[in-house]
């Protein structure tokens, strides 16, 4: 299947600062092995090699309301609806019996960010997992490209069945990966997808942009009069092109959905204390912003904040929406003011579409279906109860 950004690949020169749903610090490992009686033991220990933050291919293609009404999952309850482009979850072709034994099984996880909440919870899931299920499980957190490299080639060396790579940039990663495949070890490409590896798992970036804007400007259209200008602030991150991507498919919402939005101010904020310095600067040269979106929760968060504090969240006429569906927006959300709406991945609710796709490999060496994508699912004051219900 061919997805966005797979044929034109760009690549980051340049890596730094932390950013939520790419960039990391720090160099923790978390192991999980299974002892012989079934059960896990669990260490954390400090690592000396780490790895990198996302980058990803931009090629855009167009997405209309209509599709995204078929990639954004209505229920919350499950991840199991269909999609735009796949099926969700690993294919039943793909599923291993029951009470197949995993104990040889060992799987690492080389993650961006374990200071991010969304990564570190996730990486807590994953471990359950492997202790429930009694397979072998280390997370690695990395920062540079060259870091992730290491911990590939490190893995790689030590035997492990299965490398799942968080991947920001696809051309720095691809020797590495390719090597390990080589060598025996299956490689699943996370976030990026790296052609030549056994596994994607992830989303469209520009699907989940536009999922994004969509919210934004249908609440647009349910608000404002189709004669008022509106304006609108966006929340970028310019330094990842997959985060391009996802700008992209907000702004071609927008533009698809709501003409009379006007971008009248776009700044990088992908951090909530980057998007408080963005919010001050914005409550001061536009305070009459009618919508903030941005390519995650965590940037609008912080120009939320801003707003709040300056008092202008007190009216009708402006709204706040992000993605992730992080517990701050959760919470903002619940409060039924300004931060309207969020998207999730699901990644959290589904996070063993990443183990269970990796055991698969670990046993029968391929997938028949190598591509894994997590529905999308939006989350307002209609639905935010339930959401969380859920996602405990």
């Amino acid at each position: 299947m061919n997805r966005i950004g797979r044929n034109i690949v760009i690549s980051i020169l340049s890596l730094g600062m932390a950013l939520g749903l790419g960039a990391c610090g720090g160099s923790t490992s978390v192991a999980s092995s299974a002892s012989e009686n079934g059960t896990a033991e669990s260490s954390t220990v400090s690592a000396t090699t780490t790895a990198s933050t996302p980058g990803e291919e931009a090629q855009l293609s167009d997405t209309s309301s209509s599709k995204l009404d078929n990639v954004i999952s209505e229920s919350v309850t499950t991840g199991s609806s269909t999609d735009a482009n796949t099926g969700t979850g690993l294919a039943k072709e793909d599923q291993l019996p029951e009470g197949t034994d995993l104990s040889d099984i060992s799987i690492a996880f080389v993650v961006s960010d374990l200071s991010n909440p969304f990564f570190a919870k996730l990486v807590d899931k994953m471990k359950a997992y492997a202790d429930e299920k009694g397979f072998q499980f280390t997370a690695q957190e990395c920062i540079e490209d060259s870091d992730k490299i290491d911990a590939i080639e490190n893995f790689t060396s030590s035997g492990t069945d299965v490398i799942i790579v968080h991947v920001s940039n696809a051309d720095a990663l691809k020797n590495a990966a390719l090597n390990a495949e080589k060598q025996g070890v299956r490689v699943i490409s996370y976030d990026t997808d790296i052609e030549g590896t056994s596994a994607f798992v992830g989303i469209d970036n520009h699907e989940y942009g536009y999922a994004i804007g969509k919210n934004a400007a249908e609440w647009i259209n349910e608000t404002f009069d189709p004669s008022e200008e509106v304006k609108v602030g966006v929340c970028t991150y310019p330094d990842f092109p997959f985060l391009v991507v996802r700008e992209q498919g907000i702004e071609d919402a927008l533009n698809d959905i709501s003409p009379n939005a006007k971008v009248v101010v776009s700044a990088k904020a992908g951090e909530t204390p980057g998007g408080v310095d963005v919010g001050d600067a914005w409550v001061q040269s536009n305070p009459d912003l009618n919508v903030v979106v941005g390519i995650n929760d965590s940037g609008v968060l912080g120009v939320y904040q801003a707003f709040k504090a300056a008092g202008l969240t007190n009216n009708d006429k402006i709204g706040f929406f992000g993605g992730d569906a992080v517990d701050e927006a959760l919470s903002a959300i619940k409060e039924g003011g300004a931060f309207k709406a969020t998207v999730s991945t699901n990644m959290l609710l589904h996070y063993e579409y990443f183990l269970d796709a990796a055991c698969t490999l670990a046993i029968n060496g391929k997938l028949e279906n190598r591509e894994i994508l997590f529905p999308l699912t939006k989350v307002d004051i209609s639905n935010v109860d339930e959401y969380i219900e859920n996602n405990q």
